[in-house]
């Protein structure tokens, strides 16, 4: 979930970076608060962003491959269709 395949990761860790830097500036919030913040951003959003998104997008691939094999009489092993070895 947390890794480089993971799209919400660099975008999370640079607001993570720019609240905690925000915090510090403005408040005068303990260090525990300011690192609770900045792992709450940067190891729990990610994580929810891709659970709640990313199962979308690997549903639509999946079934457009499907769907191309299906036009295309390919079952994935190979070898051509009966229709394809009468041509």
């Amino acid at each position: 979930m947390l890794d480089a395949g993971n799209p919400y990761v660099l975008p999370s860790a640079i607001v993570g970076a720019i609240a905690y830097l925000g915090v510090t500036a403005l408040t005068d919030a303990s260090l525990l608060v300011r690192l609770g913040l900045l792992l709450g951003i940067v190891g729990v959003v990610p994580i929810v962003l891709n659970r709640i998104l990313g199962s979308a997008s690997e549903t639509d691939e999946t079934t457009t491959t499907d769907e191309t094999a299906a036009s295309t009489g390919d079952d994935g092993d190979g070898a051509a269709s009966d229709d394809q070895k009468l041509n």
